[in-house]
């Protein structure tokens, strides 16, 4: 086997295990993973305010206003970030709620752009209708129910790294060596 080959299979096999113990943890355990999901995004936000908060004090080069935003900026990052860790439940629900109605309100977007195009398919409108249809209700059906919606995608998200991992996986096993 040449080394490009070698080195293909090598990331179809680290992908693979990466995206099996991902899509295990989230199927398992689907609210410890989206604590923990939310836990990252509290340490990347205090990580961030300190960092320009750094910037901010360091940078003499800047205009004194320009430093005071930077300065602010820096402290409503780290809050945030602070806030996220104090009460992790209930960054983790308000994340799911997120996820289900930003995911709902594309759904239902393009549900209604696909109905505006509709005339554009041909004579065939059956299955554009159709589709369209489906879209735009699943994105009402996820914005008027974000907490659940968002907890089904999360789901699907862990049962879909599970199954592309596994294949990932007999991909690795089944490359000639």
């Amino acid at each position: 086997m040449d080394a490009f080959t070698s080195r293909v299979r090598r990331t179809i096999g680290i992908d693979g295990l990466i995206s099996t113990i991902i899509g295990a943890f989230i199927t398992i355990w689907p609210e410890k993973s989206a604590s923990f999901v939310a836990g990252m995004i509290g340490f990347a936000f205090f990580a961030i305010g300190v960092s320009k908060l750094l910037v901010s004090i360091r940078d003499t080069e800047q205009g004194r206003s320009n430093r005071i935003i930077g300065i602010i900026m820096s402290i409503l990052y780290m809050v945030a970030g602070l806030f996220i860790f104090l009460d992790l439940e209930t960054a983790t629900l308000s994340l799911l709620v997120v996820v289900g109605v930003f995911t709902g309100l594309t759904w239902a977007i393009e549900g209604v752009v696909q109905m505006t195009i509709i005339n554009r398919w041909g004579s065939n409108r059956v299955w554009p209708f159709i589709s369209a249809l489906i879209s735009f209700l699943a994105g009402l059906t996820l914005v008027f129910s974000p907490f659940f919606g968002g907890l089904l995608l999360w789901e699907f998200l862990g049962i879909m790294l599970l199954v592309v991992g596994i294949v990932k996986l007999v991909q690795f096993a089944t490359i000639r060596q």
